[in-house]
């Protein structure tokens, strides 16, 4: 069950910068909710179509959190913009 202020992982597992980041922070927390739940949806409707399609999907999500979680930390990295971007991304591929 979904939590406001909780991300979708669980935050006393976390190592990483970004992670700890966005455990700390209500507002990012709820965006890596949204995204996470976002991201499910869009790839369980396009698997429903073509099981490639949704790996590709899931693998473009792997592809971000390796690179949001490599980016985190730098001073020109935004957190909260990347995770923004994100969210976009899948809502306008929802929308097809």
């Amino acid at each position: 069950m979904a939590v406001a202020s909780r991300p979708s992982f669980n935050c006393s597992t976390v190592r990483g910068a970004a992670e700890k980041a966005i455990c700390a922070s209500p507002e990012l927390a709820n965006l890596d909710r949204r995204i996470n739940a976002v991201n499910a949806r869009v790839v369980l409707d396009a698997s429903r179509g073509n099981p490639g399609a949704g790996r590709v999907l899931q693998r473009e999500q792997d592809e971000f959190i390796v690179r949001r979680n490599a980016g985190f930390g730098r001073s020109d990295y935004d957190l909260q913009k990347a995770m923004r971007e994100r969210l976009d991304h899948l809502l306008a591929i929802g929308a097809r």
